[in-house]
């Protein structure tokens, strides 16, 4: 059943992912406030966020010249961060108008695009672990394996227009089932789901990355039965 394989890959993922406490440490530390408002982000904020997704095994450099690449990218979309701040993965309608015609999948492509290639190279795992944390309700982050697993390729458009599309019918699809079989509301399915208490876009992060890229069969075997 999907939502057992989804639960077990997360549960499976804090068992054996040793940097797994990195993303606790660094969000329950992180000072919100400043990400309120595009100019109250400094060089000190944004170093703490390299230093965190470096510890995830992202090869990021942080010098003070892609500090500031990457303060200033920030700064550039931060309208469109701010137009999907209350959005979550399970309910956003993907195909909404947000501004000058923008829907919010093109809003996403053009935030990825942004952060992906504002360094020296262009960085698509460490782009979607940066807009993660600044809406971990909405981004869900990946890497190569998971990108293959999915069928899409690394970069903005597929991001926005597939990738999400894709993991919100699927999480959407496993809650339906849940309900049906367990007799239960779609938010008793959401708490159970969320055991651990991250959100869900960070719960099936963590289902992706035992399935695809540690391949454990525990979370295969569940979701073929």
């Amino acid at each position: 059943m999907l939502f057992d394989a989804i639960l077990v890959g997360s549960q499976l993922f804090h068992k054996v992912e040793p940097l797994g406490g990195f993303y606790d440490d660094y969000l329950g530390g992180k000072c919100w406030q400043l990400w309120k408002h595009q100019e109250t982000i400094d060089l000190a904020e944004i170093e703490r966020l390299i230093l965190f997704i470096n510890q995830w095994r992202t090869h990021y450099a942080n010098s003070r010249t892609t500090q500031q690449s990457l303060l200033d990218a920030i700064r550039s979309i931060f309208p469109l961060f701010q137009a999907l701040e209350a959005e979550k993965l399970l309910g956003v309608d993907f195909e909404r108008q947000l501004m000058q015609g923008t829907t919010v999948s093109q809003a996403i492509e053009q935030i990825f695009e942004r952060i992906a290639s504002c360094g020296r190279r262009y960085e698509s795992t460490g782009a979607a672990k940066i807009i993660h944390t600044i809406n971990p309700e909405l981004f869900v982050m990946w890497d190569s394996s998971i990108c293959c697993g999915y069928a899409v390729n690394g970069h903005g458009y597929d991001y926005g227009h597939r990738f999400l599309p894709r993991i919100q019918k699927l999480v959407r699809r496993a809650i339906r089932e849940y309900t049906q079989t367990q007799s239960v509301s779609q938010e008793q399915a959401i708490v159970a789901l969320r055991k651990c208490g991250h959100t869900l876009a960070k719960v099936l992060d963590e289902y992706n990355y035992t399935k695809f890229t540690l391949r454990r069969d525990e979370v295969w075997d569940l979701e073929l039965e």
